[in-house]
């Protein structure tokens, strides 16, 4: 067996109405907290709840609101220097990935300085500004993995604050957060918990404790998600939270692979949403992946409920990758070619950043521009 590493520093407080706690939790963080939100979040009421209880439990804190889908390295900036000039030791992110690698990376320019293009290497020096992060998707799992995702604005390619350094203090996870999600997001979002789970699990920095965690988010979702979208009940919200942090502790540990590769290519450039991308292209990728990891692939598609009696694991884990289509259709996840901005002529510019991603080193079969080129293509003319 290789030798591996596992860490998982955050304290994880679960549960449906855990976050009447929040105010006792932000106080042990700091004496003025940034709370990290975007706009849209705030229009729907959500953050009200929260910043009442935090009113309640006498905790200072001052609302930060500027960020957008995909982190920008100029915005996380403006945040530091905010919080620097405003007596800020610690933060509160309550969101999607988006608020929380903001939160993330605004906490590693407290306590580091310089700016994003400073930290991409793992190269930390100090632990991050005390960070809470209240996910509201059932999808990033960033509440539990060590980087931060930030969008380079000169050069429209996604970079990475990362490293131990890099990690939340404590995270609540309250499903009735997602009560009243609508089912494209809860949709998205859970194949993106999805996404995370499976290359966690195929990819070749998979290691034994990566392994069980992400097949049991696999399970989770497999079982809960239609439910989840389709009825919003409970006992199927709470499983998809689990499972998204599920996946967050096996990929932060392992790593992802080539999906990610491409879906961060199209967040860079295009702006498109990291879970829709995610959903678009797990079955592609992973199809174009099986002859490297087939025993895997077909673990993935038992997880998932397939029986696969006497069968090949071939045949099983081509079933898999069926099953995951499938999913994605069901759960009306948009098609490639559906976005406006997507241009064919732009493909050797995506593959090329794709090819030299570091998790493409992890994907079971190494690809190279050519392969991102094909890829994309047949999934933009509906071939793959």
């Amino acid at each position: 067996m290789k030798a591996f590493e596992f860490f998982t520093p955050t304290q994880i407080i679960f549960g449906r109405g855990c976050l009447a706690q929040i105010a006792e939790e932000a106080k042990k963080l700091g004496e003025k907290t940034l709370l990290v939100t975007d706009k849209g979040l705030m229009k729907t009421g959500l953050v009200d709840p929260i910043i009442a209880a935090l009113k309640t439990g006498d905790v200072a804190f001052d609302l930060w609101t500027d960020i957008v889908p995909n982190p920008r390295d100029v915005d996380i900036e403006r945040g530091a220097e905010y919080a620097r000039a405003h007596g800020i030791d610690s933060l509160i992110a309550i969101g999607g990935g988006s608020s929380m690698d903001t939160a993330k990376a605004i906490g590693a320019l407290m306590t580091n300085g310089g700016v994003c293009a400073d930290w991409i290497e793992g190269n930390l020096k100090h632990p991050i500004a005390p960070l809470l992060c209240v996910p509201t998707t059932c999808g990033t799992g960033s509440e539990v993995t060590h980087e931060s995702i930030v969008n380079n604005t000169k050069t429209l390619e996604k970079d990475c604050i990362w490293g131990p350094e890099n990690s939340v203090t404590t995270a609540m996870i309250d499903s009735t957060v997602i009560d009243h999600l609508p089912g494209s997001i809860l949709g998205s979002t859970g194949m993106d918990a999805l996404t995370h789970a499976v290359e966690a699990y195929v990819c070749k920095a998979a290691n034994p404790l990566t392994n069980g965690v992400a097949l049991s988010a696999i399970r989770l979702i497999s079982d809960h998600i239609l439910s989840a979208v389709q009825n919003h009940d409970p006992e199927s919200l709470d499983a998809m939270m689990a499972a998204s942090t599920l996946a967050g502790i096996a990929f932060g540990n392992a790593d992802v692979a080539s999906v990610h590769s491409i879906s961060e290519a199209l967040g860079g450039f295009y702006d498109i949403p990291h879970g829709v991308a995610n959903a678009i292209f797990l079955a592609p990728v992973s199809r174009y992946s099986l002859k490297g990891a087939v025993k895997r692939y077909a673990d993935v598609a038992k997880t998932m409920g397939i029986s696969g009696r006497g069968e090949s694991l071939e045949d099983l884990a081509s079933q898999g990758v069926d099953r995951m289509a499938a999913l994605a259709d069901r759960l009306e996840i948009p098609k490639f070619n559906a976005f406006e901005q997507v241009d064919p002529k732009d493909f050797p510019r995506l593959a090329k950043t794709a090819a030299k991603a570091d998790e493409t080193e992890d994907n079971p079969v190494m690809m190279n521009e050519q392969d991102f080129i094909e890829v994309m293509t047949a999934v933009y003319e509906g071939r793959l």
